[in-house]
Order: structure tokens, then sequence, then C-alpha cells
């Protein structure tokens, strides 16, 4: 019986050291980065009764998110938190001893703002899009990775405005409510998060359509601080739209006053002049176009404004220099050479009107 009991021993002894030595191989490897082999030292250390929350945070923390599987870091993570509260870890090896609690917010954050940012990405990717059918595909990844930040972290406001913009694109009405409901529906969330919620809020909703519910958001959003530049702004665009050109100048106005930005500045005076084109007052809109293009001179939308105000001013020669400018910075784009054409035509200049037209019939024709 007794060597029964020092054999029964001996083993568990054994099973404990081999289980540390686990963790502490795999630490040699994350070091080194070798991240397979700590992957595979790692999963064994999670057998270990005293390691197994130090090695579910590395799993989560430094194996995982290299193969963005975001799953896997949340099932890790969801097992490091389970620790007692009072176990301290090193991150790294070179980083003092904090609290795991402690250690698994800062990863979540890290791997959420990883996520987040690729999401936030696919705006600039779907502006450049080449066909419908890529533009569709990019949504779809754009949602899935949205979805996979809100997943890894669902106290994060942030990534369920993201998946309900990309609904909206989408054109998806009953997706892009439920998240914008979801994420407004979070505790705690700051003033100025909350107000940059409701202003995508309701940009999203009116790119569907839903004019009235996208004046709700951003009406809430200005009883919270009714000179937040955003939802002013957003507020002159939906009464543009709406052809409502006072409400929608009044709003504009007071954004400009009360921004000193100059990228939105940029937005608001481009704004402001498609308002006074709209109403035929050319004298006004080209010095909004013109107050975006100084601020802005890459800005091709407020250089292409400038030019088509001046040319339904029917100053032909000064339109026709922007529309120069813009085949200088794109020469492949038919809109600028079909503007030319009608400078030289609203000219009686025929002939190199004739010219510019076949140049813009070629490259539409190309595709272009």
């Amino acid at each position: 019986m007794n060597l029964f009991k020092n054999l029964t021993t001996t083993i568990i002894f054994t099973t404990f050291l081999f289980a540390g030595q686990d963790l502490e191989s795999a630490k040699i490897r994350l070091k080194d980065k070798e991240w397979g082999k700590a992957e595979e030292y790692l999963i064994k250390a999670l057998d270990h009764p005293k390691d197994k929350w130090e090695a579910a945070y590395h799993l989560g923390d430094k194996i995982y998110p290299r193969k963005q599987d975001w799953a896997l870091v949340k099932k890790y993570m969801d097992i490091a938190s389970t620790a007692p509260s009072n176990l301290k870890i090193r991150p790294t090896r070179n980083d003092r001893k904090i609290p795991i609690s402690q250690a698994i917010t800062a990863s979540l954050t890290k791997s959420y703002n990883l996520i987040y940012y690729k999401a936030s990405g696919y705006l600039s990717l779907l502006n450049r899009a080449a066909s419908l059918e890529q533009r569709d595909a990019l949504v779809e990844q754009a949602i899935k990775t949205s979805m996979d930040a809100k997943d890894l972290d669902p106290a994060q406001p942030g990534a369920y405005a993201l998946v309900a913009l990309y609904s909206s694109v989408k054109g998806d009405k009953e997706s892009t409510i439920k998240y914008l409901d979801m994420g407004l529906a979070l505790e705690d969330i700051p003033t100025e998060t909350r107000i940059a919620l409701l202003v995508s809020a309701g940009q999203s909703v009116v790119r569907l359509g839903e004019f009235d519910k996208g004046l709700e958001y951003y009406e809430e959003a200005l009883s919270i601080n009714p000179d937040e530049p955003t939802a002013l702004k957003s507020l002159g665009a939906l009464y543009l739209a709406r052809d409502d050109f006072d409400s929608a100048l009044k709003n504009l106005d007071l954004a400009i006053e009360k921004t000193d930005d100059d990228k939105e500045l940029v937005d608001l005076f481009f704004n402001r002049g498609l308002v006074y084109l709209k109403m035929e007052d050319f004298e006004e809109a080209e010095y909004n176009f013109e107050e975006a293009y100084f601020l802005a001179p890459d800005d091709v939308e407020a250089l292409l404004g400038l030019a088509k105000a001046l040319e339904q001013a029917e100053r032909w020669r000064k339109s026709r220099n922007y529309y120069m400018e813009l085949i200088d910075k794109d020469p492949n784009d038919a809109q600028y050479y079909y503007g030319v054409y009608r400078t030289y035509f609203g000219e009686g200049r025929l002939e190199d009107a004739q010219e510019y037209l076949q140049k813009a019939t070629q490259l539409r024709n190309s595709g272009n």
C-alpha cells in the first residue's frame, strides 16, 4: 500500500512538473516567435490547474490574433477571465506583473481595434470598387469583419454602427435598424460617443431613404449638444436632399460657425455650394466651392463642383479651366471631357467641342 501511495504521489508530482514546464516552454517559444510550437505547448498547459489561465491568455493574446481567428481569441480570453482575482501575470517576458484581468482588458482592446480599423478600411475600398460585383463582395466582407469586432467585445458601440452602416450600403433595412438599436441600447456610453453613434445612425437610415427617422437621430444628437458640427452638417445634407434649402443653409451656416477643422470645413463649404447650385445662385455656389477647393486643392469633388457652378453660370472659359485641371488629375474620366465639350459648345466653338465630345465618347465606350 505504501508503495502504491508513493507511486501515486510521484505521478501527481510529475504531472504538475511537466504541466508547469509546458507553460515555460511555451514562453520560450513565444520569445523566439516560434508560434506553432508555442501554440502546442500552450494547449498542453491548459490541462495544468494553475497554469491554464495564463496559457489561455497567451493563446488569445498572441497566437490566434495572428491567425485572425477571433472566435478562438474570445474563447480563450473567456477561459482566462475565470482566473482568481488575485492572479498576476507578465503579458510579455519584459513586462512587470499585473492582474490578469487588466491584461485581458488591454489585450481585448488591442484585438478589437485591429478588427475595427480593418472594418473601417472597407469604406475607402468600396469607393474604389471596379464593378458592382466587387462592391457587393466587399460589403459582405465588411459586414463579416464588423460582426467579428462586435462578437469579440459586445460592449463596444462602434462595431454596431459599422455593421449598420454596411448593412445600409447593402440595402438591408432590417439589419440596419436592428444593429443601430442594439448599439444605442448599450449602457454607460460616453456623451461624445453617443452623439457620434446618433449621427452615424442618421446617415445610415438616410442612405436607405428613411429621412424622417434620420431626422429623429440628428435631432436627438443636437438635443445633447446643439453646436455639434457633424450633426449640423448631416442635418443640412438631409434638408438639401429634401430640397428644403432654407433649413439646409441654416444648419450648414451654423456648422461652419462652430468648427475650425479644415477637413470638416471642406465638406461644409462643398455642401453649401450644392445648396446654392440647386437654388441657381451661381455666384454663391462658386464662392463656396472655391472655399472648399482652397482648403483642399486635391479634393476632386470640390473642383468638379466649382467647374459645374461656373458652367451653369455660363462662365465658359473659367469653367473649362477647372475641367482641364480635372483632366490633368484623371485623364481617363469621361465626365471631365463632356464638361469641356459643353463649355466649348456654349461658346459656339463647335470644332473644339466636337474634339472633346469624341474623346468623352471613346472613354465612355471603353468603360471609363
